[in-house]
């Protein structure tokens, strides 16, 4: 059950966050490993077990836990290779085994010593021992145990458990060997064999008998095999209906929703034929978060500026200087750019250039202008959030979501059933229906505001004097201070034709001297000023086998 509960949760957490279970300072695979357990008749027993590692980049050595069982001790521990010996140390029950290397492939073989590693009954004399537990990290690629009796013996009884489970086979003379070929991480695979009692004379003999154990072990994990057989084989019958089921219906989803939006989107398509400024349905810098960019660039903070211009509530008198005329603003975020220009960098009643750049030399005041900026950015966010221009499909939302969890709760019962494949399957259908849970698509109004504001933008880079001519004084700003906001290189040349036409006499109300190359640099300026300055500043426990035993391996 360990084995298969930590299965699943790789499977989890790499279709999550598409990163290895756990960072290891070095890279390396375990591609085999022997371990030959020589059983003696005072009831130690000696150990060679051989690790094939292959190991990428700089490594110091080789890791091996050994947890002994309640009463059993491990000594005379070493390690060689090809008949060189190795430094070791000791931490309690974790060995390190030192050879440094660069991209090898290299087997080093251990040996060591299990004292009382031998229980005697009066019926039969047991070995059982786990040489690997539910807390070894690494991955045996292909794992084979061998135990030795002390002499020839017969009449041997033996049995493997999880991973071991039906790996046994005897060998001449009496020997067991469990080839239990690949060995996920977090397994359990306990060994235990029988010999015969007299074996081992010198050592004391327990009450009571052990072969009926170890044949009812037998009986109960036959039992539970066919139970779990039979259970796997139902539940894969129906679980690839109903995994291919929730497919089907996924991609029915998907494809409903992308026609409805498409629908949506050409139904909203404003008539080509003539040239016209969209209503005011948002300010400028929300029409622009929502039909351009969600970055607010500092060319949206000029176009921003210039609104307040167009709205009365600020008078150019220069190009470098302003006066505040009028406080009470329709947006929030309007409020917050007034006060960082006015009051923050300005005089309260008067606003130049110079005051910014002054301003956001000082690193004193930068968190404050970020801060500002950063408010500013939200109450245009907000705008637009308020305007309710993507649809909630809270019901569509709603089933996605049940199916989604449902889907994972399946795929944990398919992982402790073993069915791999339809675990994998439900892990990532159920991840896409989840993702459908954030599906909110552009409503018929938000996209006749993309629709008519694009299409402007696009008229406008053609237009010819006539046209422009013919719109109003407030339209003309609005155009304009959108045209500067979207930051184009292409419309260079055609925003410097427009600037040229603010010098016409109809235009004193909103102000002579905007310059769009000069605004927008100092607020480009002041923004790499502050956030260069942002920059510098931020510039093994439970488990076990058998009798707690246990251990693992490792690379360091």
């Amino acid at each position: 059950m360990p084995k298969k509960i930590s299965t699943i949760a790789l499977w989890v957490l790499l279709m999550f966050s598409l990163f290895p279970l756990q960072a290891l300072a070095v890279e390396y695979s375990i591609s085999n490993v022997t371990i030959q357990a020589q059983v003696n008749a005072d009831g130690t027993v000696n150990v060679t077990e051989n690790h094939t590692y292959r190991l990428e980049g700089q490594f110091n050595g080789i890791i091996r836990e050994i947890i002994p069982k309640e009463g059993t001790s491990i000594q005379q521990f070493s390690a060689t290779e090809n008949n060189r010996k190795l430094n070791v140390e000791r931490q309690e029950n974790l060995y390190k085994i030192f050879r440094s290397g660069e991209d090898q492939t290299i087997t080093i073989e251990l040996r060591y010593e299990i004292h009382n590693a031998v229980e005697k009954f009066e019926d039969g004399a047991q070995f059982y021992w786990p040489f690997f537990d539910d807390r070894n990290d690494s991955e045996y690629e292909q794992l084979a145990i061998t135990v030795l009796p002390p002499a020839f013996a017969t009449n041997v009884d033996f049995v493997g458990y999880d991973q071991a489970y039906q790996t046994g086979e005897l060998q001449d003379g009496g020997a067991v060997r469990f080839n239990m070929g690949t060995v996920p991480a977090g397994s359990n695979g306990d060994v235990r064999i029988i010999f015969d009692e007299k074996l081992f004379p010198s050592i004391a003999q327990q009450d009571g008998t052990i072969r009926s154990e170890i044949t009812d072990d037998k009986e109960r994990l036959e039992t539970d095999a066919l139970a779990f057989s039979a259970k796997q084989k139902t539940i894969r019958f129906f679980g690839n209906g109903l995994v291919a089921a929730a497919g089907a219906f996924l991609v029915a989803l998907v494809a409903w929703a992308w026609n409805q939006a498409r629908q949506t989107k050409l139904q909203a398509k404003p008539d080509a034929t003539k040239f016209y400024v969209p209503k005011q349905k948002m300010s400028i810098p929300a029409t622009l978060y929502f039909t351009k960019s969600s970055i607010l660039t500092p060319a949206v903070t000029a176009a921003a500026l210039m609104e307040l211009v167009r709205k009365k509530n600020i008078e150019q008198l220069s190009e470098e200087k302003f006066k505040l005329l009028n406080r009470h603003t329709e947006f929030v975020h309007e409020e917050k750019l007034l006060e960082l220009l006015f009051d923050k960098t300005g005089d309260g009643e008067y606003f130049e250039t110079t005051d910014l750049e002054n301003y956001t030399k000082n690193e004193l005041n930068h968190s404050s202008y970020n801060d500002s900026i950063a408010a500013w950015r939200n109450g245009v966010v907000e705008e637009v959030y308020e305007n309710n221009l993507h649809d909630k499909q809270l019901f569509l939302r709603g089933i996605a979501g049940f199916i989604g969890t449902a889907l994972f709760a399946a795929s944990i019962y398919f992982g402790l059933l073993d069915l791999i494949p339809l675990m994998i399957f439900s892990i990532v259908t159920g991840i896409f229906f989840l993702a459908f849970c954030f599906y909110s698509p552009i409503t018929y109004e938000g996209h006749v505001i993309r629709e008519e504001w694009k299409q402007m933008q696009r008229a406008m880079e053609n237009m010819n004097q006539s046209e422009w001519n013919l719109l109003t004084q407030d339209e003309k700003m609005r155009a304009y201070s959108y045209l500067l906001g979207t930051e184009e290189k292409s419309i260079n040349q055609k925003t410097q034709s427009f600037t040229n036409a603010y010098s016409d006499a109809a235009f004193a109300n909103f102000g002579l001297f905007y310059n769009p190359v000069l605004l927008t640099g100092l607020f480009i300026a002041a923004n790499a000023n502050t956030t260069v300055s942002a920059s510098a500043v931020d510039s093994i426990t439970g488990g076990g086998g058998i009798g707690s035993g246990g251990g693992g391996s490792g690379a360091f």
